[in-house]
């Protein structure tokens, strides 16, 4: 074999061993269509968990700024020289929202939003979440009880929460469970004492 075919032949032996075969091909594309799809649903799950949260937080916020205005001196909308109303958070049967309210009548000592109270807003919960229901005791899970409508307020000087559940007052504690679509939940946990957390 002279030079000349020997580097032809080197030449071409290399030039083979090049790029990729098919089967590379294949198994590199199924690897790489296996790790975005795997991503993918990583996303989604992460998403609606940081979802959750944010709307965990926002009731609990809110209910933090009906103890905070009900402490303080915000005055109510209904009247310009009374500082006296109880604040608070209601919920009902209606599970995509709640209402932040002045008890404009706090001399009847309800605490109970009713429709001759002051609604100062309406939240409406988005993006499939929704609440799941509510607890009054620490041992029941996430299994909410049968329970219609919840009110939560504050009026000066007390700052323990006042806890109505479906009418009566005199609650201790209170869990509202919420849910994303994915079926995951967090609690908000309020406590007589005025203690809000998120679990």
């Amino acid at each position: 074999m002279t030079r000349i075919s020997y580097n032809m032949h080197m030449f071409l032996h290399t030039c083979k061993k090049k790029g990729f075969t098919l089967v590379e091909l294949l198994v590199t594309t199924s690897i790489f269509v296996f790790i975005t799809a795997l991503l993918l649903t990583k996303y989604g799950n992460f998403n609606q968990s940081v979802l959750l949260t944010n709307l965990a937080y926002d009731i609990a916020l809110t209910i933090r700024t009906a103890q905070t205005y009900g402490l303080s001196v915000q005055k109510s909308t209904g009247s310009a020289t009374q500082f006296k109303y109880a604040y608070g958070v209601h919920f009902d049967g209606n599970n995509q929202s709640f209402i932040f309210f002045t008890d404009s009548d706090p001399d009847n000592g309800n605490k109970i939003y009713t429709n001759n109270d002051v609604k100062i807003s309406t939240y409406n919960i988005k993006r499939g979440a929704k609440i799941l229901g509510f607890c009054t005791s620490d041992s029941c899970g996430n299994a909410p009880e049968n329970i219609d409508s919840v009110d939560i307020s504050f009026l000066r000087p007390n700052p323990d929460a006042q806890i109505c559940v479906d009418g009566t007052c005199g609650q201790s504690y209170l869990k509202i469970i919420v849910q994303a679509i994915d079926d995951s939940t967090r609690n908000i946990v309020i406590r007589r004492t005025g203690q809000v957390s998120v679990e």
